[in-house]
């Protein structure tokens, strides 16, 4: 049986079954002959000159892309650092062999990736010079990239492996009642909506926007993650709260983070808590926003930092994040660049007494522009 036969026997996969990602080959349409270390130069040329890597522009350019259908042997295109046009080859439907330490410890080979359609990777400043160092001939040049998504299949029987079960909804819905009560009894929370009150109260603001909470409902998540997640959306239906009272009115709060599933979508909904897909939050922010990531996995403050200047944002401090990165943590996905802290010297920032329970790092910053009018940005 072919890839195709295979694919047509499974149908069209749930949104929660489609857990795997690839970078297919992608290569310049018109190649500059630049060496990865001229492309290195440019590349903190380009940096320097204040030359945006992120905008909404671009942004919706591979979006637009990711809803091609221009079938195997076709292409979809993105825009580098320089504004070079990349392409991106095409594998929808083909089967792709898929490591045993990706999908839970089973056998090499036993599971394989069955690609089904696309999502958007987004590359800091610091990873795109890596793949410069490292000499990739596939490297990824566009800050706003694309991915293939797909699902897991038995490669024994063939058959489309379930999505990851989730916790029950009347037990993830009563823990997160639980957390939600605790959040709103704290310190932390009575400090944090006393700020704003002192100090944005006077900011117009219209809407509120969270990217990358996590997911709180898989049962592949520790007990620890799916608590810390609930308490920062409890924070979030706090920001909510709060400027919905500012305002006098119903104010939109939306939630993107591509890991939610079925039932993480239900319980936010019934809070009142719009779930937008990938990209649509990066265009909703602007000046008249609230922002809030926490211990995100993609470069959301260079992301921010190049495209709007948010009334409010929280995040963990910037600096900090830094510091844990020369003590020898390479995982961080979301680090404070020079942008970023250029960026920050606009804001008051806010110690509200978050701790653990919000982040990992311990680390938050309840950051308020010093603008109480929204600037000219872009």
């Amino acid at each position: 049986m072919g890839d195709q036969d295979i694919m047509k026997s499974h149908g069209p996969p749930s949104s929660d079954q489609l857990t795997c990602t690839f970078h297919s080959k992608c290569r310049p349409v018109n190649p500059t002959g630049e060496t990865p270390k001229q492309l290195r130069k440019r590349l903190e040329e380009v940096y320097m000159s204040g030359r945006p890597l992120f905008t909404k522009k671009n942004i919706r350019y591979a979006w637009a892309q990711t809803k091609r259908t221009p079938g195997n042997g076709g292409k979809l295109y993105s825009k580098d650092f320089r504004g070079n046009t990349i392409e991106h080859d095409i594998t929808i439907g083909r089967s792709h062999d898929w490591d045993h330490h990706l999908c839970g410890g089973c056998q090499e080979h036993q599971r394989y990736a069955m690609w089904s359609n696309f999502s958007l990777f987004y590359v800091s400043k610091d990873t795109l010079k890596a793949n410069l160092k490292n000499k990739n001939d596939d490297a990824l040049l566009s800050p706003v990239s694309i991915l293939h998504r797909g699902y897991l299949v038995d490669a024994k029987t063939n058959q489309a492996l379930p999505p990851v079960p989730t916790i029950e909804f009347e037990r993830v819905d009563m823990v997160n009642r639980i957390r939600n009560y605790e959040w709103k009894g704290s310190l932390a929370c009575r400090k944090l909506k006393a700020i704003l009150s002192a100090s944005a109260q006077a900011h117009d603001i219209k809407k509120t926007i969270s990217f990358a909470l996590g997911c709180f409902s898989s049962t592949a998540l520790h007990y620890c993650e799916c608590k810390r997640s609930m308490a920062q959306h409890a924070l979030l239906r706090t920001l909510k709260e709060w400027l919905q009272k500012k305002n006098g009115s119903k104010s939109p709060c939306y939630a993107q983070d591509p890991g939610y599933n079925s039932i993480d979508k239900r319980i936010l909904g019934e809070s009142g808590i719009q779930v937008i897909d990938d990209p649509c939050g990066w265009l909703e922010v602007d000046e008249q926003s609230m922002v809030v990531s926490i211990g995100a996995s993609l470069p959301v403050k260079e992301i921010i930092a190049d495209i709007a200047r948010p009334a409010v944002i929280i995040w963990e401090r910037v600096g900090v994040t830094e510091a844990i990165g020369l003590a020898g943590n390479s995982d961080l996905a979301d680090p404070g660049s020079l942008r970023v802290l250029q960026m920050m010297e606009d804001y008051e920032v806010h110690d509200f007494g978050a701790g653990e329970e919000l982040s990992a790092w311990g680390s938050l910053g309840l950051y308020i522009r010093k603008s109480k009018t929204a600037p000219n940005f872009r």
